[in-house]
């Protein structure tokens, strides 16, 4: 006799497998060898699938046992006495990982796919064995429950294909979204309210365990499936569930770390399971005695992957042991930390931390040496202290900021901000926050597939290189800023920016070297572009830092890490950086919260001083708030009310403030910017006079449509758009006001004469437009029209056409635009001088005369032409 079984309280999964080895054994009886999960006795029932009951085989009968998701003579029950069978021929199929004490098969077929139903498919395809509908579904709602829906990181391709092969055979799915709806009962949401309030959280190395425990006087089916819901509600990486039934006690576990193997734990108790999901059903032992033992394994099997050199910062700004406590204040206040590391040489002295400082200068001690009052006695750790050695330091000593040294030298710091990073990434990954140095785990976000189906192949080939040119040359490679922020956004940004922890400038030239590029430097910035030979270009800089001497000026900047660099940036939005060595090809690392910004659609700057050092980064939160349908921040829009009271624009060098009005005037519709610089009461540092109000928008959007109707007509024209909506803006300034505000603005010499023309002919050009109803008479020439317009540059044409208030006029300068502006004669002078005019004055009257009368119409041809030439010299 052949039996076919499983492990006890069977999941779709085992039953599926079971259903499927019964068509490969036809002979075959089922038995489950005890009890199975609720929505699989529904589905049974209602589908009528039978099984025959234990009590009914003679099991001393059986001479081969199929047993299908389980390979453990302990999960099958009673069933396990079949083995002690003279001759017993074993057949296992399974997909968990082999643990110590597995059994063996005659015949095995142990793969680690996402569920083993999945092999059972396979081989039924294989075979050309049909599957009926009832098989199809209860075969596919195996593998999606297994495999979370295709999402669990056991989900294999093999997996994928199985599906698709049961859809060929008539699989409904909404059979399957209804038994993977799991509805629970009275008992089971009494259960799940006790592990939430009765969960324990435990750290092991950094790492955050959840132990949830409970108890029933009777059994609880689905408790898988209460784990999930806990898992799930709870944002748990790590968690174990323990409830006491009748006189078990019930193990359920789920982890996504893969430094937690779940399945290792279950296997102790006689489970078993996936690194990801495992159960077992313990007896003989209480609560709290499972619970230590569970943690003492964790403790014994979690291996320190964390140490001092990858949660650090570095560099580390220091201070010399000879300069005074004043000036260690003004260091920790360029640099914006609260310790410096005293060192003499390279050799570490002592700590000083800013509340001692202030304290010293307080007391009228700011000219004394910092050696008179740093601290001498604290705790340093090497960059391969384990994480929780560190932890114990800084909670049993009460030291907030531990030296990282190799020898006596300082090569990064520990602060409590980067222990709480460490401990705490599942609350950080929730808000979609990653750090950077941390990057290298498993389970944080890696873009790799993100680029790959993004960006060109060539831009994701020279971010691959620039990784390999990195780890050759022992640096740190980043892709940050703007091209991260628009390829998480799905907008196109190929304006590739390269930070290097290193030298970066070295680095731009020997890579541009190999790529057969050149480079453009700035040794003052520690920056560099590479061009390549076909034009593109990539912009290369220094991990640095920076600083303002006072407020509105331009930085200064020192080498600094990542972090640093990132910090120094003007938005949340834009902190984000993808390290790009191979190693960790992908990552991405945002210390600041850009991720959830992001998500949150908000602009925010990371400090309260941002727009007082710079406040031109007022205009860039505009800008990205307008173009990206982002909202700033109500903190940040008080910071901007901040800065506008306290008047720092008239001390910000007016050729900086017109870049910036510039880049917003060249948004694609800048009327709403500039609306929203009215709102924050910014135009009056462009000029006192400028306003917005209906009358402004409405000739905004008459340059919109004038733009739009010239883009259609004129692809190849070359001109700015910008000035057309500058020249809009200051529309009502007068002449005297219009230089006013562009001397203010330091706006070069050819501008400025384009500017002040326009301001001069504006009012001499809309007169000529409707001087006698010009655009009334039908008989009005165009050449009176072209001798009116010509000369004048394309924006002050369309600034024009959007001013004027008559259709006429409108019409006019659509008509020189369209057709009379690019109106050439045929002949030139050579063809006059065969007529027997010299050269001279004479030339341009003539010719002049001739492209009038083809503006008109009386002439087309070239014949046509030399006629009327010759006919005005006749006169």
């Amino acid at each position: 006799m052949e039996i076919i079984t499983t492990h006890t309280n069977a999941d779709f999964d085992a039953v599926a497998a079971m259903v499927a080895a019964k068509r490969l054994y036809p002979e075959a009886r089922l038995i489950f060898p005890g009890t199975q999960e609720r929505n699989v006795r529904t589905f049974l029932a209602q589908h009528n699938i039978a099984f025959d009951k234990i009590k009914d085989v003679s099991l001393d009968q059986v001479t081969r046992l199929i047993i299908v998701d389980c390979k453990n003579a302990g999960r099958i029950g009673n069933l396990s006495e079949v083995l002690k069978n003279k001759g017993i021929s074993l057949h296992i199929y399974d997909h968990h990982p082999a643990a110590p004490g597995d059994l063996r098969g005659e015949v095995e077929v142990i793969e680690e796919v996402g569920a083993t139903t999945t092999l059972f498919v396979e081989q039924l395809k294989e075979k050309n064995i049909p599957v009926s509908q009832t098989e199809a579904a209860l075969f596919a709602i195996a593998i999606y429950e297994e495999t979370g829906s295709l999402t669990f990181p056991s989900t294999t391709p093999r997996d994928v294909t199985a599906v698709a092969h049961l859809l060929s055979c008539g699989l409904d799915l909404r059979t399957v979204s209804r038994y993977l709806i799991h509805e629970m009962d009275a008992d089971q949401i009494a259960l799940l309210d006790d592990l939430i309030h009765h969960a324990r959280t435990y750290y092991i190395d950094s790492l955050k365990i959840v132990i949830a425990k409970g108890e029933t006087e009777r059994y609880i089916s689905e408790l898988s499936t209460i784990t999930h819901k806990v898992r799930d509600m709870e944002n748990i990486d790590v968690l174990i569930v323990l409830v006491r039934m009748e006189d078990k006690i019930q193990l359920v576990a789920r982890s996504r770390l893969p430094e937690v193997d779940v399945g290792e734990i279950a296997r102790e108790f006689g489970g078993g399971g996936h690194p990801t999901a495992a159960s077992a059903s313990i007896k003989d032992l209480t609560t709290i005695q499972v619970e230590e033992r569970i943690l003492e394994s964790l403790n014994q099997r979690i291996k320190p992957f964390k140490t001092a050199k990858d949660i650090m910062t570095t560099p580390v700004k220091t201070a010399p042991q000879d300069v005074t406590v004043s000036v260690a204040g003004d260091l920790m206040t360029r640099y914006g930390v609260n310790v410096l590391p005293v060192i003499d040489g390279e050799q570490l002295t002592g700590l000083i931390t800013r509340e001692i400082i202030q304290k010293a200068i307080f007391h009228k001690f700011g000219h004394l040496p910092i050696t008179d009052i740093m601290s001498t006695e604290f705790h340093t750790v090497a960059g391969e202290t384990p994480f929780r050695e560190i932890e114990s330091l800084m909670i049993e000593h009460n030291q907030r900021f531990i030296p990282v040294v190799e020898g006596d030298r300082v090569v990064g710091a520990i602060t409590r901000t980067d222990l709480l990073r460490a401990l705490h990434e599942d609350v950080r990954r929730e808000w979609g926050v990653t750090a950077g140095r941390e990057g290298k785990r498993p389970h944080e976000r890696n873009l790799r597939s993100l680029l790959r189906e993004r960006l060109p192949g060539r831009i994701e080939k020279l971010l691959q290189d620039i990784g390999v040119a990195a780890d050759e040359t022992g640096v740190a490679a980043f892709a940050v800023g703007g091209f991260v922020r628009d390829l998480l956004l799905g907008v196109e940004n190929y304006d590739v920016d390269i930070v290097i922890e290193g030298n970066g400038i070295a680095f731009a030239e020997n890579f541009a070297a190999a790529a057969g590029a050149r480079v453009r430097s700035h040794q003052r910035f520690g920056t560099a572009v590479i061009i390549f030979p076909d034009g593109f270009k990539m912009d290369v800089a220094t991990a640095r830092t920076e600083y303002y001497e006072y407020p509105t000026a331009l930085p200064t900047v020192e080498l600094s890490s990542i972090k640093k660099d990132l910090y120094r940036r003007d938005f949340t939005i834009n902190t984000l950086a993808i390290k790009v060595n191979k190693k960790d090809f992908g990552y991405l690392i945002d210390f600041f919260g850009g991720q959830r910004d992001l998500k949150e659609k908000t602009v925010r700057v990371l400090h309260n001083l941002s727009f007082i050092e710079d406040p031109t980064r007022i205009y860039r939160a505009i800008r990205f708030e307008q173009r990206l349908g982002f909202k700033i921040a109500r903190h940040t829009q008080n910071l901007i009310r901040g800065a506008t009271k306290i008047d720092l624009f008239h001390r910000l060098a007016g050729r900086r403030l017109f870049t910036e009005l510039v880049l917003l005037m060249s948004e694609e519709d800048p009327a709403k910017p500039v609306s929203r610089l009215a709102e924050f009461d910014l135009l009056r540092f462009i000029h006192p006079s400028l306003q917005w109000d209906d009358e402004t928008a409405a000739l905004f959007q008459g340059v919109k449509d004038a733009l739009a109707w010239y883009r259609l007509l004129f692809l190849g024209k070359r001109y700015e758009p910008w000035q057309v909506y500058f020249f809009a803006l200051i529309d009502r300034l007068s002449l005297k006001a219009t230089g006013d505000m562009c001397e203010r603005l330091a706006i070069r010499e050819k501008l400025l004469e384009k500017v002040i023309s326009m301001k001069k002919e504006t009012p001499l050009l809309l007169q000529g437009l409707s001087l006698q109803g010009l655009f009334k008479m039908r008989s009005v020439k165009p050449s009176r029209l072209y001798g009116l317009l010509k000369g004048h540059p394309q924006e002050t044409l369309l600034y024009l056409m959007a001013k004027a208030d008559k259709d006429e006029a409108k019409r006019g300068i659509s008509l020189y635009l369209s057709h009379l502006q690019d109106t050439r004669l045929s002949i030139t002078g050579r063809d006059l001088a065969q007529l027997g005019v010299k050269p001279g004055p004479l030339y341009g009257k003539i010719m002049g005369q001739i492209l009038w009368a083809k503006l008109d119409g009386l002439v087309k041809t070239r014949e046509e032409e030399m006629e009327f030439a010759k006919g005005i010299l006749g006169k």
